[in-house]
């Protein structure tokens, strides 16, 4: 599920660990740099020339990067048994397959698979403090993504930070929703919201407080990790704070 692949993961293990099938779980993405990835993207007039500009109005694509992410995850019992620093707790999750197109991201899609974690985990739209967006600096997936999240979430999206690490890391391709996650634990563990650097002017329609810059204190208890992926394979993870 190429960009998604990390968030897939993960959710996969939720569902193994939730069923008692497995106690615990090793997951996560892996994604090396490579001629192919970089002309291939290349090809389709996505690469940025210097830098990811993630809701700028002047963005011109992402940036391919490579990296590995990844996480154990386990039943809360097998954690406090075996004595393990725990980060976050996996809620749930919510995916969505809206086969719009092999590359054009759908906002239809991506509003559905947050919808879907939502339900799934009960959680009122009011109480989400932060959305960790997959924001590849793209003209398409950025307004797609914004106008997905603002058709959930209403007036309520203007008292949501919602970045994308992306902008600084670059796009890890199969990696990316992993270090996400890695991300947002850590944000929750640490209180801090990561910026979008690169914003010089943000585009009016993306419109949502995409933490400009610099990072920000806040609590954060619920948060949601969104990811996309090529022929529209969505999936939006839910975290909390312990």
């Amino acid at each position: 599920t190429a960009c998604s692949s990390g968030n897939y993961a993960i959710s996969m293990a939720f569902d193994q660990i939730k069923s008692g099938k497995q106690d615990c779980a090793v997951v996560g993405g892996a994604d090396g740099f490579s001629r192919i990835v970089f002309t291939g993207f290349g090809r389709l007039y996505s690469v940025a020339p210097e830098k990811c500009q993630p809701f700028d109005v002047n963005r011109q694509g992402m940036i391919p990067g490579e990296g590995a992410g990844v996480l154990v995850l386990e039943s809360l019992e097998y954690a406090v048994k075996r004595g393990a620093k725990i980060y976050a707790e996996i809620l749930g999750y919510g995916i969505s397959c809206d086969a719009y197109h092999i590359i054009e991201p759908s906002s239809v899609g991506i509003s559905k698979a947050i919808e879907c974690a939502l339900r799934m985990t009960d959680i009122e739209k009011k109480s989400v403090d932060y959305i960790c967006a997959h924001g590849t600096g793209t003209i398409e997936n950025d307004r797609a993504e914004c106008l997905a999240i603002k058709r959930v979430f209403g007036p309520l999206v203007e008292n949501i930070p919602i970045s994308s690490i992306k902008s600084i890391l670059g796009h890890t391709m199969g990696a990316a929703s992993a270090i996400e996650s890695i991300a947002c634990c850590l944000a929750i563990q640490n209180g801090i919201i990561p910026p979008t650097i690169n914003i010089e002017k943000q585009d009016p329609e993306c419109d949502i407080d995409c933490v400009p810059n610099y990072s920000r204190r806040k609590k954060l208890n619920i948060i949601l990790n969104n990811s996309q992926a090529f022929g529209g394979n969505n999936l939006c993870l839910v975290m909390k704070g312990i």
